[in-house]
């Protein structure tokens, strides 16, 4: 034994009884504290308990209320007495005064501790009800003139009901503060025995307090003793043990700030050394490491910890795996394995935690290929999954559709409600696709509110038109978002691979031309691609590359339809058409024209030109004749509209009473106010509004009453069958006896009979266009026309 052992152990035990007595100390310091508080409680306890005696205020309330009501009666008594007398007015007044006393007296028994006395019986409920009607019944008595002998009456049955609620009240606060008294009288023992306690807990703690002072004394010589000892052995052991300690320190330094884990084996498997962070990224213990251990032991011990399976550890280990490994171990860590062979047949091998590298890849690389609003797949792996679908799909003989996916009016909802509710409504479009596909199938997200579906292994292509209907009917159900409801469908266009039809670009093409004639349609539905969507497309952009490829001067003229009145053969106006200059440049239809320019935007540039050449032209004419122009709905909705036709008046010198502008059904369809505002502006400006083709859209009465109009302008497919067809005939004079009582003008289009015109006179429409009177002219042939109206010809023609 070495010296100065026994001091050691005398000095242990000595530490055992000071930390005994730290205990104890601690604990009667937690008692007193305890008990300081509880006393503190038991103080603020019996305050409350005074203050609780101080409020039973029950008794007195009830007196009090008798004692009103008594003098109340009383002053009855003397008015009644007074009655007829000089003093009758100031006894009622008295009265009065008592009844109002007594009335404020009477509220109080509804309110505090009074109420809570009154409902533990409902005979003292109904004591205070009667009380309050009764003096309901007084108050009209109680007036010069007033019936006092009868108010008497009525409050003389309440005395004693009165007097009874006042004996109970009283034996109530009796039993309140009798009650109170004895919790008092409990509460005043225990503070005392309180007070005792916190006595002895201070002897306690004086005792312990010495205790500990001799203790730490003893303790004091009994380490100086030991200490000695201790320095004289420790001085034998210093020498041998500095040059082994000094390498030791250095090996395990290294070791352990290693960064990787390490493991070094000997030819036949066994370990020989490794670090604390191998052992940490295998969830194993220093005893589980030790030198010797052999690698099926490591195996076994890894497998037990729960890091991996015993064969999964030994690939990790093995010199013979592939170099360098990477494998996942428990809690989702990766691990990337190293081995280096050594000279003797044994190896090393490494372990680094590439996790957070490894993680941050995979979250790239998903970004890459992922949408991040909805988290579905995005175009770059689109074409991935799709080129893999064809090629699986084309060794089964099996048929693969595309199907582009585009929100109806998703723009009009977004524009209405913000975009983070447009956002909101996109995911929940994207569960609904994910919801109506198979799980096989893939829904991706390609940008805005267009969403693209891959279909495969399908045997025909009845399949393919069944999930559109399910992915059609899926979203034309309610939206719910932030608690507001909106609605909005969807359109589906769907090609189908077969044959040479394998190109990703061509298919996604298709399925894109197919989406567009679905939307065409109306939206709400689904279409299969065909050739005639492709002439159709090519024709499209044949006419958009001719709009774009030189100045609209270069292109396009106007030519003027004349709108003549019908009773007087003048005419009043002309309808600016546009007109390609040479006529050989394409075969498109000037509706073609326009109908491409609004959807590409050209319209904006287009329009304006039209605007400027009509209100130019007009200028020249004489000052009894109009010109009308017609506004796509894509002028008002991406343009100033009144600023653009404000500068065509001014660079013209047109004056703004002598232009019509022609509108149509479509723009009011979206009850917008800023187009409202926009048509109030230019009426105000001196313009007319004709609202152009009616009776081909929805032709809704509440348009004309929101969008006031100046002229409705009967669309053609009516005019033309009239003399033929009676219900045209019904339905084109209703339009006419409708905008008359709206004090609307009529112009009735495409006239090109004698007898249409004089149908039309008969119905009492206003004006008339069309061939029958003349054809839509160039500017030149225009103004010979008009010149043609002196000789009269127009006038007896229009008049046969």
């Amino acid at each position: 034994m070495y010296p100065g052992t026994q001091g050691i152990k005398a000095a242990s035990r000595q530490e055992t009884a000071v930390r005994l007595i730290r205990y104890m100390l601690a604990a009667s310091m937690a008692i007193l504290l305890v008990a300081a508080i509880y006393i503190s409680f038991l103080v603020h306890k019996r305050q409350a308990l005074f203050e609780e005696v101080s409020q039973y205020n029950v008794a007195f309330s009830a007196g009090q209320g008798v004692n009103e009501f008594l003098r109340f009666r009383k002053a009855l008594l003397e008015a009644l007495v007074n009655e007829g007398s000089e003093e009758a007015a100031a006894s009622i007044r008295k009265a009065r005064l008592r009844y109002e006393i007594f009335l404020n007296r009477l509220s109080l028994f509804s309110s505090g501790d009074f109420r809570t006395f009154a409902l533990e019986s409902p005979d003292r409920q109904e004591v205070i009800e009667e009380a309050s009607g009764t003096m309901e019944s007084v108050d009209a008595l109680i007036t010069e003139g007033g019936d006092i002998e009868k108010a008497l009456a009525l409050t003389g049955r309440l005395e004693s009901d009165l007097v009874g609620l006042v004996s109970e009240a009283n034996s109530y606060g009796g039993q309140a503060v009798a009650h109170d008294q004895r919790q008092l009288y409990v509460l005043h023992w225990q503070f005392t025995a309180v007070t005792i306690l916190l006595v002895l807990s201070g002897f306690g703690l004086f005792v312990l307090n010495s205790w500990q002072t001799r203790l730490l004394e003893a303790t004091r010589k009994s380490l100086a003793a030991s200490n000695e000892d201790l320095q004289r052995t420790s001085a034998q052991l210093v020498t041998s043990n500095i040059r082994l300690g000094e390498q030791n320190k250095l090996f395990e330094t290294a070791l352990d700030n290693m960064t990787h884990g390490l493991a070094m084996f000997d030819p036949h498997g066994h370990l020989i050394v490794s670090n604390r962070r191998m052992a940490d990224l295998f969830r194993l213990s220093f005893d589980d490491v030790q030198r010797g251990t052999r690698l099926e032991t490591l195996a076994q011990r890894m497998e037990a910890a729960g890091t991996c399976s015993s064969r999964d550890a030994r690939r990790l280990f093995s010199r013979q795996e592939q170099n360098p490994l990477i494998e996942t171990i428990a809690g989702g860590c990766i691990v990337m394995v190293s081995h280096k062979p050594m000279d003797d047949g044994g190896w090393i091998s490494t372990f680094e935690d590439v996790t957070e590298s490894h993680t941050a890849q995979l979250k790239v690389s998903h970004m890459a290929r992922h949408d991040a609003l909805t988290d579905l797949p995005n175009r770059v792996l689109l074409r991935e999954r799709l080129v893999e679908t064809l090629h699986a799909d084309g060794r089964r003989s099996r048929l693969t559709s595309i199907m582009c996916i585009d929100l109806d009016n998703f723009k009009k909802v977004n524009d209405s409600h913000g975009h983070p509710f447009g956002d909101k409504l996109l995911c929940e479009a994207a569960r609904r696709l994910r919801f109506a596909c198979r799980g096989a199938d893939m829904v991706s997200r390609v940008g805005g509110d267009e969403f693209v579906v891959v279909h495969g292994n399908l045997t025909h292509p009845d399949q393919a038109a069944a999930l559109a209907g399910r992915l059609v009917s899926a979203l034309l159900e309610v939206y719910t978002i932030d608690g507001r409801e909106v609605l909005t469908g969807g359109s589906v266009g769907i090609a189908l691979s077969g044959g040479d039809m394998t190109d990703v670009d061509v298919l996604l093409r298709n399925a894109d031309l197919a989406l567009y004639e679905a939307k065409r349609a109306g939206g709400g539905a689904y279409a299969f691609y065909n050739e005639e969507m492709s002439a159709r497309m090519e024709h499209k952009s044949e006419i958009e590359s001719l709009l774009l490829a030189a100045p609209f001067d270069n292109q396009f003229e106007l030519a003027f339809q004349p709108i003549t009145n019908i009773n007087s053969g003048n005419v009043t106006c002309v309808e600016a058409l546009l007109r390609w200059k040479d006529e050989t440049v394409s075969s498109a239809t000037p509706q073609e024209i326009v109908k491409v320019a609004e959807e590409t935007g050209i319209i904006l540039g287009l329009g304006e030109w039209v605007l400027n050449k009509a209100c130019a032209f007009a200028a020249d004419l004489g000052d009894g004749v109009c010109v009308a122009v017609n506004l796509s709905p894509v002028q008002f909705e991406r343009s100033n509209i009144v600023e653009t036709v404000q500068d065509a008046l001014h660079q013209s010198g047109l004056p703004s009473n002598r232009l019509h502008l022609e509108i149509t059904e479509t723009l009011l369809l979206d009850d917008n106010d800023e187009v409202r505002a926009d048509l109030q502006v230019l009426r105000r400006m001196g313009m007319k509004i004709s609202l152009d083709d009616f009776g081909t859209g929805y032709s809704s009465l509440s348009y004309l009453k929101k969008f006031t109009v100046d002229q409705i302008k009967i669309d053609k497919v009516f005019v033309e069958e009239i003399g033929v067809n009676q219900d045209h005939n019904a339905i084109v004079a209703s339009i006419i006896t409708m905008a008359s009582s709206l004090g609307m003008t009529t112009v009735a289009e495409g006239v090109e009979t004698a007898e249409q015109l004089q149908i039309l006179r008969g119905a009492g429409c206003d004006e008339v266009q069309g061939y029958l009177l003349s054809k839509p002219l160039p500017g030149a042939e225009l103004i010979d026309y008009l010149r043609s109206l002196e000789d009269g010809k127009l006038a007896r023609m229009t008049q046969r």
